[in-house]
C-alpha cells in the first residue's frame, strides 16, 4: 500500500480540538505522524489539500445497506405498510448477488460522503463482506434475524462470530437480532447466551415506535424494551441499539448502566413518522449516542452530514432550546462515538490509529466564511463538500473518481436489472 502526504491543510483531529494549518503521513493503513506546518517526510505521493479541511471519516453505526435496491419503492407509506406490504416481499426474493451490488451502489454512495465505518445489519453478510472489503471500509456486520429466520439462527451467528470477529482490524461481528417484537424469547435467551459466554457486545433495534413498546409492556409483564432485554441478559457486555426513538428516563439509565450505545437515526424516524429520539436526555445522563442513516428504502439517502443536522437541530427544537446539542456533539456522534461503539481504533486523527479520513472543501460559498469550520461542516456542508475520501489509507473517492473495485456504470446496471426481477417476483 502506498504512502500519502496530506499537506497544507486544515486538520481537526477530533470534534473539541483546536484546527490548525499542517500535514498528516499514512503508512499501511495507519496514521504514521499527524504534524503542525511542514515537514521534510516524503511519501509515495503527496497531496496539496489546498488549506481545505482534513478530519476523520465518519461512521454510519446503522444501516442497511443493500436495501439500496428498494430506494423509492415504499416511499409515503405508513410503516406498517412500508415493512410488511413492500420491504419484507422484496426481501424474500433477495438473493447473495443481489445483496453483493445493492451494498455496491451503497458503498458508492457512502465514499462520496466521506463514510469510512459502517455496521450493516442484513442478509448474506458474505456479500455484504466482499463488497464493504472493496470500499476499505471498516465493517461492522450485525445479525439481524429473527424468530422467522428459515435457519439455526444460534449455528448461524456462532459460524459467523468465529469467521469475522478476529479477521482483521478492520472486521468485526455482532451477535444479535432484529428486534424484541420480532423475537421469541427462547432466541433472544439463546443469543444473550451465546454473547455472554462470547463476551461479545449485541446489537439490535431497540424502541423504534410507540407501537413496538406498548405492545412490549403488554406481552413482557410491564417491561419496556430496554427493561426485558436488560432483565434476560442481553446486554451483559454493552452492545449497540438502533433507533431508541421511545425511551424514558429509567430506559436510558439502564442503557447507560450496561454499557449499550444508542445509534440515532434522524432522517429515517422522520420520514416514516415514528417520532424523535431523546437525544438531550441521553447526553445528560451521561451516554455517548452514535448516529446511523438506516436503509435507503425508509432515509433515502445516506447522508452523515443529513444526520449531523438533525441530531442538533431537532433537539434545539424538542427542548425549545437553541443551545441544545451543539456542532461539537453532533460531530462527536459522527465520528469518535462510532468508531469506539464498534470497537474500531479510529474516529479521531492521531499516530496509530486507522487511517479513516475525509477532506472537506472549503472554497465551497455555503462553508465561507471561515467563522467557525466546525459549525459550518454540521450546519451548511452537504455531501458536494467531499473532495477526497481515505479509507483504510487508500484513496477510494477523489474528486468524482471511485476506486471502490467496480464501476459505476457496472454497479447501476446491476442493481437496475434485479430491481425489475425483484419486483416482478414479488408482484410490487
Amino acid at each position: 500500500m502506498a504512502e500519502l502526504k496530506f499537506y497544507n491543510a486544515k486538520i481537526l483531529t477530533e470534534p473539541r480540538a483546536d484546527i490548525f494549518e499542517g500535514e498528516i503521513l499514512v503508512s499501511g493503513g495507519r496514521i504514521e505522524s499527524v504534524s503542525k506546518g511542514r515537514t521534510q517526510k516524503h511519501a509515495d505521493r503527496e497531496i496539496d489539500c489546498g488549506g481545505n479541511l482534513l478530519m476523520s471519516g465518519f461512521c454510519n453505526a446503522h444501516t442497511h445497506a443493500a436495501m439500496s435496491l428498494f430506494r423509492g419503492i415504499a416511499d409515503d407509506l405508513p410503516l406498517n405498510e412500508w415493512l410488511f406490504d413492500r420491504i419484507f416481499p422484496l426481501e424474500g426474493y433477495l438473493t447473495s448477488d443481489d445483496v453483493y451490488w445493492g451494498t455496491m451502489l451503497q458503498v458508492a454512495e457512502y465514499v462520496k460522503n466521506g463514510t469510512t465505518c459502517i455496521a450493516d445489519m442484513y442478509f448474506y453478510p458474505d456479500s455484504v463482506y466482499q463488497a464493504a472489503k472493496n470500499g476499505g471500509l471498516c465493517l461492522a456486520l450485525c445479525c439481524g434475524a429473527n424468530s422467522y429466520s428459515d435457519y439455526d439462527v444460534i449455528k448461524f451467528i456462532d459460524k459467523m462470530y468465529s469467521k469475522y470477529s478476529t479477521m482483521s482490524d478492520r472486521v468485526r461481528y455482532f451477535p444479535g437480532l432484529h428486534a424484541e417484537y420480532t423475537c421469541e424469547e427462547a432466541l433472544l435467551t439463546a443469543v444473550a447466551d451465546f454473547a455472554a459466554e462470547a463476551a461479545a457486545p449485541t446489537y439490535i433495534h431497540l424502541s423504534e415506535t410507540l407501537k413496538e413498546v406498548g405492545e412490549c409492556t403488554v406481552r413482557r409483564n410491564g417491561l419496556t424494551p430496554p427493561q426485558y432485554l436488560h432483565k434476560i441478559g442481553f446486554f451483559e457486555n454493552g452492545g449497540l441499539a438502533a433507533h431508541c426513538t421511545y425511551v424514558d428516563k429509567d430506559d436510558i439509565a439502564l442503557l447507560r448502566q450496561s454499557g449499550v450505545t444508542p445509534v440515532i437515526n434522524g432522517a429515517s424516524n422522520l420520514k416514516l413518522a415514528s417520532g424523535v429520539a431523546p437525544v438531550y436526555a441521553m447526553l445528560s445522563a451521561g451516554l455517548s449516542p452514535a448516529l446511523g442513516t438506516d436503509g435507503s428504502a425508509s432515509n433515502n439517502a445516506t447522508s452523515m452530514f443529513r444526520e449531523m443536522y438533525l441530531y442538533s437541530c431537532l433537539q434545539k427544537e424538542s427542548m425549545k432550546d437553541a443551545a441544545a446539542v451543539g456542532a461539537e456533539q453532533a460531530l462527536e456522534a459522527a465520528t469518535i462515538n462510532g468508531y469506539a461503539a464498534l470497537g474500531f481504533d479510529g474516529g479521531k486523527l492521531e499516530a496509530g490509529k486507522l487511517a479513516d479520513m475525509v477532506l472537506i472543501d472549503l472554497s465551497l460559498p455555503n462553508m465561507r466564511p471561515l467563522s467557525d469550520v466546525r459549525k459550518n461542516v454540521v450546519y451548511s456542508a452537504d455531501a458536494s463538500a467531499v473532495l477526497i475520501t481515505v479509507a483504510g489509507g487508500k484513496i477510494v473517492y477523489e474528486q468524482g473518481r471511485y476506486d471502490i473495485g467496480e464501476s459505476l456504470d457496472k454497479i447501476f446496471t446491476e442493481c437496475e436489472a434485479r430491481v425489475r426481477r425483484l419486483r416482478r417476483e414479488a408482484a410490487i
